[in-house]
């Protein structure tokens, strides 16, 4: 029952006659979970927060608290306390003396500071549900050393406060800001919430004894924190004071100084301390902490009100990162060297599986986001996608997601670098030889050797912070298996050379050239980013030097001069001899191909192969039932599209032979389709598909029902968005790898030529029993090695798939990695900073091409070896990489390369 307003403020003790010491200083109502508050006794002398008490009125109701805090210890006179939410982010979590639930306010939430049940200060008015500071930081003005009991006022925040924008952090714990001018240069006061002399503690311990043998420290009995003070004692090895765009908040690491020879606890822990820059610490000081431990979200911490400088000093090797039999996994080797100065070297293991790019991350439980600037590096070997080596579901999928999760590492700096910057890595992107690429660069493959820093745990993952900055001229980056850049692909020669290349939204539209039908511009948006893509696109080509490529990705808008295709083929043919340029396929009687933003094409060297006839396949639309959630809330509008199929046939003009290459780009995995939703209307993937996999599957069925009708050698290349046992491709190839009983199911409600037009399969969809057969021709040559990287998983989307009878005129096939190793610095748009771009082929997309070779007159059990002297010849002067294959030395070099590039994913 609501009391009235009345008898509520008569059960309020008015504070008319006292003489306030401690007040509210500021308020922080920012982003998600990032609120707090900030206490500042303005007295002469201590005050005892134990008669102090907060609480919060939400939506300003006067009908009672509806979140209390009674606070303890003690404030000195001039000091502050800052009291956070338990989900605050680290930058400000970090700044905090206690997390308390009367933090979880919004702007229009009272809040009343209590003596002795006696209101002494206030922020907001009560009994108004008006929103008075809403995502904003509020600093009290410096001249402001009394509280303002009256909540039943108005409550005017230009009075004694000085606004500022959400999340600013910076002058919490610190007395700055509160000018009221809102420009940050107020007085400042250097006074800290900190305790002039150490507290009684219940034992002192060593770093090894808090931090134990297990996930958390054993003095952790109940919660996240103890209740008692401790003693500990240790060298800085690390230290970060800066308090701008940090990754890793204020503080510092220690690490014992000898160890107790016990390699299952850690010798180093982070200590969380606002006032590090106060201390004047140096790496080597031995310092002694004085304070709880702390759980800070599964990550072991020291959170001391008191720390001292003992005047010894200490020199901390760092330890090399190792694994003990013991260890149940990955995992348990990172907890066991948790806080400890750590050297990655070559024998750790520690391979690059994603390059430098951004890291989206999630706190747990908070809803809070933000990005994060890393690389990420996994034990062993490279972190494969679940299904490329195995089927949906299968016990060997779910191991190798498992797998992936253990051994992964993020590696980062303790502060955040602008946009497109490596802190820790300041000569990558630079060229010093002038020879129009990098001389230093990262690549998916590299072996990490050398790189020293720290192991911490944030956003639910283990992070290596690197202590400085590194050089390939130190060698800290090893390509140990030969993943280094290649200047073209290493092939066999051959009668015919077929590509498949996605050139990652070519686009001229907003420079001149044509609308696509869309109106849709997801390229270039400047001449200088749409001249530097070309440029990358040209030199990919040119080196991959195939007689047919097929393209992904380039912008729909027709075939005349003003076209994405004839620029680009334009482009193309001015930097190559005649007989070397390039024609493409424009299908009669078509100003576009589909109605998206993008389409497929193929480009072809008219002295090698002549065009025969070409022929549009007309992909299946899904025009099913809208799904809405139980909210009410409409997930998906049942209305989806992929490209369609552009389909030539060609005859290879010196032999004679057709062929038919059929040009695709399935249904992506990010968007959402019908089939990916359950009845109640929640999104599903519990086969880590992604999503849309049924209509890519139909896509599948129908592009291999309407080529069964064809005659001759066939070759399905492209885009489908589906790793290498994932349903499409199952379907496609083979099932050898689904598990026992799996099925592959189309997607219902689909048609093709629109929702009027021939009906596929209905609303109960299909379940598709037999595979087409159909080889992949890259796997036979190049199991081993990927064309696409997502965060840090690779595997392959990119295919060159041949009907059975090609098997014996394919003599090399293998997916170039100039891209998806790369990172996406490296691209022709990179949005997030000023970087450094070439005009070289690596990052020209972000995926790898995929290239096969041909050659009609071979012998099967040869692989196209001949006797004729003559032909011999021919061989040695066009075979790749200025070697005969077909002496000794050519077939020992050969073994060599095949030796990389059959590595199993």
């Amino acid at each position: 029952m609501k009391q009235p307003l009345a008898i509520l403020v008569s059960s309020i003790v008015l504070a008319s006659a006292a003489q306030a010491d401690v007040i509210f200083s500021e308020y922080i109502e920012g982003s998600s979970n990032n609120k707090a508050l900030e206490l500042y006794n303005s007295g002469s002398e201590a005050a005892d927060l134990s008669e102090y008490t907060i609480e919060l009125y939400t939506n300003g109701n006067s009908d009672g608290a509806g979140s209390t805090k009674t606070l303890s210890g003690t404030l000195s006179a001039g000091a502050y306390f800052v009291i956070a939410n338990s989900s605050a982010d680290s930058t400000l979590a970090a700044l905090a003396d206690l997390t308390s639930s009367v933090t979880n306010f919004n702007g229009n939430d009272v809040l009343l500071l209590k003596q002795n049940d006696t209101v002494v200060d206030r922020i907001g008015q009560l009994g108004n549900n008006e929103y008075f500071a809403q995502d904003v930081t509020l600093v009290r003005n410096s001249d402001i050393t009394s509280g303002d009991s009256d909540y039943e006022s108005a409550f005017d925040t230009s009075e004694e406060w000085t606004e500022y924008d959400q999340d600013t952090f910076d002058y919490l714990g610190n007395g700055d800001g509160g000018d009221g001018d809102g420009d940050g240069d107020g007085d400042t006061n250097d006074s800290t919430a900190e305790i002039d002399t150490p507290p009684e503690y219940a034992a002192e311990l060593t770093i090894m004894q808090v931090q134990g043998d297990g996930d958390s420290s054993p003095y952790i009995t109940s919660g996240y924190e103890t209740e008692d003070n401790y003693k500990v004692t240790g060298i800085v090895t690390g230290i970060q004071t800066d308090t701008s765009d940090t990754i890793l908040s204020k503080g510092f690491f220690i690490q014992d100084a000898s160890g107790d020879d016990d390699e299952t606890t850690s010798d180093g822990v982070y200590v969380y301390y606002s006032d590090t820059d106060e201390l004047g610490l140096s790496i080597g000081d031995e310092v002694s902490v004085y304070g709880p431990i702390k759980e800070y979200y599964t990550l072991t911490e020291l959170a001391p009100v008191y720390v001292e400088l003992t005047g010894n000093t200490g020199n901390i090797e760092p330890t090399a990162l190792r694994i003990l039999e013991s260890d149940e996994d990955f995992e348990d080797t990172l907890e066991r060297h948790e806080g400890m100065y750590v050297l990655l070297d070559e024998e750790a293991d520690m391979h690059i599986t994603r390059t430098f790019s951004f890291d989206y991350v999630t706190r747990e439980n908070s809803g809070y986001t933000e990005y994060r600037d890393n690389m990420v590096v996994a034990h062993g070997d490279w972190n494969i996608n679940p299904n490329q080596n195995f089927g949906p579901g299968s016990e060997g999928a779910i191991a190798q997601s498992e797998n992936n999760a253990l051994n992964r590492l993020y590696v980062e700096s303790m502060t955040e670098g602008e946009s497109g910057a490596i802190p820790w890595y300041s000569t990558f992107q630079d060229d010093t030889d002038l020879d129009g690429s990098a001389d230093e660069y990262l690549r998916v493959g590299a072996v990490v050797d050398g790189m020293t820093g720290f192991i911490g745990y944030d956003y639910s993952e283990y992070r290596f912070y690197v202590e400085k900055e590194l050089d390939l001229n130190s060698e800290n980056f090893i390509y140990a298996y030969g993943y280094d850049r290649t200047e073209e692909p290493q092939l066999l020669d051959g009668d015919l050379r077929v590509a498949t290349f996605n050139v990652l939204n070519y686009f001229n539209s907003a420079i001149g050239g044509n609308a696509n039908p869309a109106n849709d511009n997801r390229g270039a948006d400047n001449t200088d980013d749409f001249n530097t893509q070309t440029a990358k696109i040209i030199s990919a080509i040119i080196a991959i030097d195939a007689d047919i490529v097929g393209l992904m990705e380039i912008e729909n808008n027709g075939f005349d001069e003003y076209s994405a295709i004839s620029v680009l083929v334009d482009a193309l043919n001015q930097e190559l001899e005649e007989d070397d340029q390039y024609s493409f396929v424009a299908p009669e009687g078509y100003d576009y191909i589909g109605t998206d933003a993008i389409t497929n094409a193929i480009i072809y060297r008219a002295s090698t192969v002549s065009l025969d006839d070409v022929i549009v396949i007309e992909m299946p639309e899904q025009h099913a039932p809208a799904v809405t959630s139980s909210t009410g809330t409409v997930e998906e509008d049942g209305d989806n599209y992929q490209r369609d199929a552009l389909t030539p046939t060609f005859t290879h003009i010196d032999s004679g032979e057709q062929l038919t290459i059929s040009v695709n780009h399935l249904k992506s995995n990010g968007s959402t389709c019908y089939d990916d939703f359950d009845s109640s209307g929640e999104l599903t993937d519990d086969d880590l598909q992604g999503n849309c996999e049924a209509l890519r599957v139909s896509g599948a069925y129908h592009l291999a029902e309407q080529l069964s009708d064809m005659d001759g050698y066939k070759l399905i290349i492209g885009d489908l968005n589906s790793y290498g046992n994932e349903d499409a491709i199952m379907l496609l190839t083979n099932q050898d790898n689904a598990a026992e009983g799996y099925e592959i199911d189309a997607a219902a409600y689909t048609y093709i030529s629109g929702e009027d037009g021939e009906v596929l399969h209905g609303e109960d969809g299909a379940v598709l029993t037999e595979s087409y057969g159909y080889l992949n021709l890259i796997e036979l040559f190049d199991a081993g090695y990927y064309s696409y990287s997502y965060n840090d998983e690779l595997g392959t989307l990119d295919y060159i798939l041949g009907s059975a009878d090609i098997e014996d005129i394919v003599i090399d096939a293998m997916h170039w990695n100039i891209n998806a190793g790369e990172s996406d610095l490296f691209e022709y748009d990179y949005s997030y900073g000023d970087v450094q771009t070439y005009e070289d082929a690596y990052r020209s997309s972000d995926h790898d091409p995929a290239i096969v070779v041909l050659e009609f007159n071979s012998d099967s059990s040869t692989g196209g070896e001949t006797t004729d002297d003559e032909d011999e010849e021919d061989d040695e002067d066009t075979s790749a990489g200025s070697f005969d294959p077909f002496t000794l030395m050519g077939m020992l070099s050969l073994l060599a390369i095949g030796a990389v590039r059959r590595r199993k994913l």
